[in-house]
């Protein structure tokens, strides 16, 4: 019964909002970091181990903040959680941060790095080669292409964060014993 009470008093939105707020700044600070090395992950002729490198460092922070937030919710609920508490507190952090994700692609396409975008538009005019039909799709999506990012990214990253938090939550759970 206590730890039902207090269920309903802790509630991880406040740790999930912050932690989801982090990472969406990381990631715009991973955008500019990569921009001034000369990264760019969307060109073809990327070496393996950096598309390898360049995905660690951005699912890897995005895993950790999901278990950060199960494993101190835990905690807030005097170490005991149910495997259903897990998953929310996790797919927390992933909506919240698909979210802002997603603002801040729109933000970075629209207003930040206007130039990223045509340089983006110009790789997949090239990869369409020849085709005219394709072509003239790709230049009609250019007003509505930081959206389309943004919705892909905000998507993206909450659907991989659903599949995080279900696996998290089984790791982290630890349901109180009967007895106590």
């Amino acid at each position: 019964m206590e730890q039902q009470l207090k269920e309903l008093e802790v509630k991880p939105n406040k740790m999930a909002f912050q932690v989801a707020l982090a990472f969406a700044i990381y990631t715009l600070a991973l955008i500019y970091l990569f921009k001034v090395l000369g990264i760019d992950t969307q060109e073809e002729n990327v070496s393996v181990s950096t598309r390898v490198i360049s995905s660690i460092c951005s699912y890897v922070p995005f895993i950790l903040g999901i278990l950060y937030v199960q494993n101190k919710h835990k905690e807030e609920l005097g170490g005991y959680m149910t495997y259903g508490r897990g998953f929310s507190a996790g797919f927390r952090v992933s909506s919240y941060a698909g979210f802002f994700i997603g603002l801040l692609m729109i933000l970075y396409y629209k207003v930040l790095d206007p130039e990223a975008l045509n340089q983006l538009m110009e790789i997949s005019i090239e990869k369409a080669g020849e085709d005219e039909k394709a072509i003239r799709a790709i230049k009609s999506t250019i007003p509505y292409m930081p959206f389309l990012v943004g919705f892909t990214g905000a998507i993206t990253y909450t659907l991989l964060g659903l599949v995080i938090s279900l696996v998290g939550a089984a790791f982290v759970k630890k349901e109180r014993p009967l007895d106590s």
